[in-house]
């Protein structure tokens, strides 16, 4: 007997239910309990609306380790449904109702039909069976033997799609040669009347499949009679169970076995019912598969085929030709043939070109970056991926990530995804290695580039591959690539120039603009850089600000710089390449973005201030007194007679001397066009691609981003314009303080012209009987054995 004691009162049952076990003690009127008691645990799992969805891992409690325990999930709802009981992670496979597994877990799936359960099958948790759809609800029932620990195999239970069926058994055959066994609905006993039940066969390409009766049963019918039913292809072939079944067949399958309307008194008499038990058996296969690919409407996609190693004995043909490697060509049909030719030994690269002519006919709406689908007929070890992104002529290519963000992968941040991404220039000069989510906003490059996707985990890439790019044509940019970069506050985040490790290449040029909020300081660490030595130009590494026109840094390659600059609003970093004799020109470093601490200067120069505007007053006061006296004394000093107490220049000098200010050689008559940002030469026909003149020797450092700069104005024509001429001579001319100087603005130094776009276990245990309802509870009841 088991004893629960609740409110002070001890009763004592054959078996008793606890709804809430860890709060009643109970106690048992023998020494080994285990022997003669067995535990069941049951939940409820319940759906009201879609989605519904249950991540399921059974628990154990460490009191009942000694009895046989035994798990059960009630799978409820409101209204008819179907369940998915998914084992997607470990698989099951099909057991006789009275065999047990070797690690003592038995799984049985029981279905609810009308009043009736259903037992659809006793199964272990390992092998082919990925999941069961039962329709209208039922129990996920496990069974764990006594002085077992329990290895908890987790599932899930979702609201599924409607099915036709009484169940629907979904199994993944694996590659090479396999062998299941499969058996119907309550066996041995009838499967129920005028019912049906599906196996689904997920047969990998280049197998035969073969399907063999073991043992079956009809019973006397009334109407219709039992038969299988074969859907393969969108064709459905129909067969009796005394017919020969299928054999030698290759693609994906469903066995559906329909049962009649059963003479149920004359069936029951004679022991005779629907009971079929079965055999699928897979085996790779050596007939050659034709697959017909068609890309008339695909005029820039290319496919490449070929075989891993010269020694495999795939043979693999292009219209009737054996190859060791095919492409099949855009804009026309053509016929592949394999034979013997696995997934594994075979290597697929798609081409895709994206590209315009006109700048004026190339899309405004983003071209996104995808996976094309592919026939089904072709193998799915698909390796690698080239976008071809083809700009016009003077235009750019913009790559947006489709994300929002990028980062470059480096040590320390490398790309944790299962797809790596590398971008290259049309000539396969390297830019670097990309991830979603970081501080790159976009990528624009100065001419054609290739962006190549390739797996880092799994062998293949797969066609539901997410899209990762997006791209723009848009007007020309002098340098050759620029980064866009939004940095977050407190994260630090590794950039490095194109090609990393490697150098950038001859002559070419880098920005990155970086854009962050006020009141924030960048805090920029070179943390790597790598100089060559120069035979022609210099290389060049200069800082600036938007709003400025002056350099915060600026370093050539023979010469040493801080290795650490703060900045405190949004700039753009310049690197410019010389034309090595040896050696590369590279760098790598970090930002990270700090609230600044300057707000108490404000404060220390108003004291400073007031202290300055109060000393000022003073000392003014003494000076009026001072100049009233020397003022008393001045008219008695002649005005032709040299005075050292009044004007300090001698008779017959046109004026004072010229101060600072006045002096004229500040004021340039021309300004150098090697000085000014190399976009305004860009119409001059005696410059190169980089806006120096070609004539001259002169080494003109990169500085910066192409922007439309304010140009400085001749003083000459500034004083023309004024209506001032020639200074004259011997003629006084009073001192006029020049105009203060408008800095240029952001907007002036940056003018990048970009489109944006927007059951029960245990040995000697009988043929599961129907289970009881569930309710959440646990129940000890007494085993009817002899004590």
């Amino acid at each position: 007997m088991v004893c629960v004691e609740e409110d002070g009162e001890k009763s004592c049952q054959p078996e008793t239910v606890l709804s809430n076990a860890g709060q009643v003690p109970v106690t048992f009127g023998c020494t080994a309990p285990w022997e003669i008691f067995t535990v069941e645990i049951r939940k409820r799992l319940e759906c009201e609306t879609k989605p519904c969805q249950h991540a399921v891992i059974p628990e154990d409690s460490e009191p009942l380790f000694q009895f046989n325990r035994t798990f059960h999930w009630c799978l409820r709802a409101p209204v008819r449904m179907t369940f998915h009981v998914a084992f997607s992670n470990t698989g099951l496979t099909q057991i006789r109702p009275l065999d047990t597994c070797p690690d003592g877990h038995t799984y049985n799936l029981v279905a609810l039909e009308s009043t009736k359960n259903v037992h659809l099958g006793s199964f272990c948790a390992s092998g082919t069976i990925t999941g069961v759809q039962i329709l209208n609800g039922g129990k996920v029932v496990l069974t764990v033997l006594g002085r077992k620990k329990l290895e908890p195999q987790a599932f899930d239970v979702y609201w599924g799609d409607d099915i036709k069926s009484l169940a629907v058994v979904n199994v993944k055959l694996p590659k090479g040669q396999s062998s299941q066994e499969f058996f119907s609905a309550n066996y041995p006993s009838s499967f129920p009347d005028d019912d049906l039940m599906t196996w689904s066969f997920d047969v990998p390409r280049f197998h035969d499949t073969t399907v063999k009766f073991l043992q079956h049963s009809e019973p006397h019918c009334r109407k219709k009679e039992p038969a299988v039913v074969y859907e393969q292809n969108g064709q459905r072939v129909v067969r009796k169970l005394s017919d020969a079944q299928l054999t030698g067949e290759q693609g994906s399958f469903t066995v559906t076995l329909l049962n009649c309307e059963m003479d149920v008194v004359r069936s029951r008499a004679e022991a005779l019912g629907l009971m079929l038990q079965f055999r699928v058996s897979a085996i790779r296969t050596g007939s050659e598969v034709l697959c017909q690919v068609d890309f008339t409407q695909e005029n820039s996609l290319s496919l490449r085929i070929a075989k891993k190693t010269t020694d495999s004995t795939c043979n693999l043909k292009l219209e009737g030709v054996s190859q060791n490697s095919v492409i099949v060509p855009p804009g026309k049909k053509s016929t592949l043939s394999f034979k013997n030719c696995p997934e594994e030994d075979l290597l697929l690269t798609v081409n895709k070109t994206i590209a315009c002519k006109r700048l004026e006919d190339c899309p405004h709406s983003p071209v996104p970056l995808t996976v094309p689908a592919l026939e089904r007929c072709l193998p799915e070890s698909l390796k690698t991926i080239h976008w071809n992104l083809l700009a016009p002529e003077h235009g750019t290519v913009e790559l947006w990530a489709y994300s929002g963000t990028l980062h470059q992968s480096l040590p320390g941040q490398e790309c944790n995804g299962s797809v790596e991404f590398r971008v290259s220039e049309a000539d396969g000069t390297p830019i670097g290695e990309f991830c979603p989510t970081g501080v790159i906003s976009k990528i624009l490059v100065h001419g054609n580039i290739t962006v190549t996707a390739s797996p880092r985990r799994e062998p293949f890439l797969s066609e539901t591959f997410q899209t990762f790019f997006k791209v723009f044509f848009t007007e020309e940019i002098r340098e050759t690539y620029i980064f866009m970069i939004k940095p977050e506050r407190d994260t630090p985040s590794l950039l490095a120039s194109p090609g990393w490790p490697g150098g950038m290449k001859p002559y070419s040029t880098a920005s990155w603009i970086t854009h962050f909020p006020e009141k924030l300081d960048a805090h920029l660490t070179f943390t790597k850089v790598s100089q060559p030595k120069c035979a022609h130009r210099h290389t060049s590494i200069q800082v600036q600000t938007l709003g400025s026109q002056e350099e915060m840094y600026s370093r050539q390659e023979d010469e040493e710089g801080d290795s650490e600059i703060t900045i405190h609003e949004s700039f753009y970093l310049n690197m410019s390449n010389c034309h090595p004799e040896r050696g590369s020109f590279s760098a790598m470093w970090e930002t990270k973005l700090k609230r600044h601490r300057r707000v108490i200067l404000p404060i220390v120069l108003a004291v400073v201030g007031v202290l300055f505007l109060g000393s000022i007053i003073a000392l003014v006061a003494i000076c009026v007194v001072v100049r009233k006296k020397k003022q008393e004394m001045a008219h008695e000093v002649a005005r032709g007679v040299y005075n050292p107490n009044g004007h300090s220049f001698l008779p017959g000098l046109p004026g004072p001397p010229k101060t600072v200010e006045d002096d004229d050689t500040h004021i340039y008559d021309y300004i150098e066009d090697t000085l000014v940002y190399g976009h305004l030469l860009r119409d001059d026909e005696d410059t190169d691609r980089y806006g120096e003149p070609v004539a001259t020797d002169t080494y003109r450092p990169f500085n910066g981003p192409t922007t439309e700069a304010t140009p400085l104005k001749d003083m000459t024509a500034l004083k023309e314009h004024n209506g001032e001429g020639e200074p004259e001579v011997a003629v006084y001319r009073p001192f006029v303080t020049p105009p203060e100087a408008t800095p240029p603005t952001a907007q002036e130094n940056q003018n990048f012209h970009t489109r944006h776009t927007g059951v029960e276990g245990g040995e000697g245990r009988s043929t599961p009987e129907p289970l009881s309802p569930c309710s959440e509870a646990l129940q000890v009841q007494q085993v009817p054995v002899d004590v």
